[in-house]
């Protein structure tokens, strides 16, 4: 047995990320899955995926991070209404999923009228275009449906992105991205690569609601400190570039989703990121955050443990 798993590691090293027949032969029986589940009528992928984020409910450390968090967010609520938010949320964990699988490639081409926009939002971020824009969202509501909007808006975003391993897996996702005009970019050397992509006046997504292990910043989320990454608050500061927090919600209607924002910073000043002004802006974008997550909880991701890196001497139990 030993032997046996010193094997697969052996082989999951050589072809991680790379093409080959070994990683084409283990791509085929997920290919064929794909094409089948793609063939049925949306509303059925949405109800499978639905369906299938349900089962997070049943791992009792992601039931756990995911109450301890809502308590913490909605104190005032009864522990079966924070219940109800938890199991929708896990729900909206699987829909996500299937939109990032299916849905966006049959929807390219047919988003008239199925991208809605709050008072304003809609001139707030054509009007970023060009000028080489940070933009911040938080695992609410359809992540893959807001960046996909961005690049139909024509802020031509990039986003670094942890691929599959499997290569074919990955170089799928890749084409289905990029024909939304999203550029997907390694995480390694992600920083680098994002300040050329803002030099060159596109844009730049980042998600800044997930535990941070390297270097983090600690800044209040929903009342406790929460390990941030700097990397949005730092490289908009350095560049002098627009900062704007967008969301994306679902509409009760399948296939339709209303994207908000606000813009934090109009960019066009260089500042010096030190640890106060990153913190300072941090917490903007985290107080923006929460005000739209306070709208629409059962859309956001609660299994994820926020609070999982605490600061030096502190220990949060959940």
């Amino acid at each position: 047995m030993s032997s046996l798993r010193s094997l697969r590691k052996r082989l999951r090293r050589r072809w991680k990320h790379k093409p080959g027949p070994i990683p084409w032969l283990l791509y085929q029986p997920t290919r064929l899955l794909l094409a089948l589940l793609n063939v049925l009528p949306i509303s059925w992928l949405y109800a499978i995926g639905a369906a299938g984020g349900r089962l997070a409910w049943l791992f009792s450390r992601r039931r756990r991070a995911g109450r301890f968090q809502i308590a913490l967010a909605f104190p005032e609520l009864s522990a079966s209404q924070r219940d109800h938010i938890l199991k929708q949320s896990c729900a909206t964990l699987g829909r996500s999923a299937a939109e990032v699988l299916f849905y966006s490639d049959r929807l390219r081409g047919a988003m008239d009228g199925r991208l809605l926009f709050e008072d304003g939002a809609e001139p707030l971020l054509r009007g970023a275009a060009g000028k080489g824009a940070v933009l911040v969202q938080a695992h609410l509501g359809s992540f893959e449906t807001g960046g996909a909007g961005m690049g139909l808006l024509g802020l031509n975003p990039a986003f670094p992105m942890r691929l599959p391993n499997n290569y074919y897996l990955g170089e799928r996702l890749k084409r289905s991205r990029e024909g939304w005009g999203v550029t997907l970019l390694p995480r390694r050397g992600a920083v680098r690569l994002m300040m050329r992509h803002l030099r060159n006046g596109d844009s730049v997504v980042l998600a800044s609601d997930q535990n941070a292990h390297q270097a983090p910043i600690f800044v209040p989320w929903f009342g406790h400190l929460a390990a941030t990454e700097r990397a949005a608050a730092a490289i908009a500061l350095k560049m002098g570039a627009p900062l704007l927090v967008f969301w994306c919600l679902r509409n009760k209607t399948i296939g339709s989703w209303t994207i908000g924002c606000q813009q934090l910073l109009e960019g066009g000043t260089k500042q010096i990121a030190t640890d106060q002004a990153v913190y300072d802006l941090n917490v903007r974008i985290h107080t923006c955050l929460e005000e739209v997550i306070r709208r629409a909880p059962e859309q956001y991701l609660w299994i994820h443990d926020r609070y999982r890196t605490r600061p030096p001497g502190e220990n949060l139990d959940s």
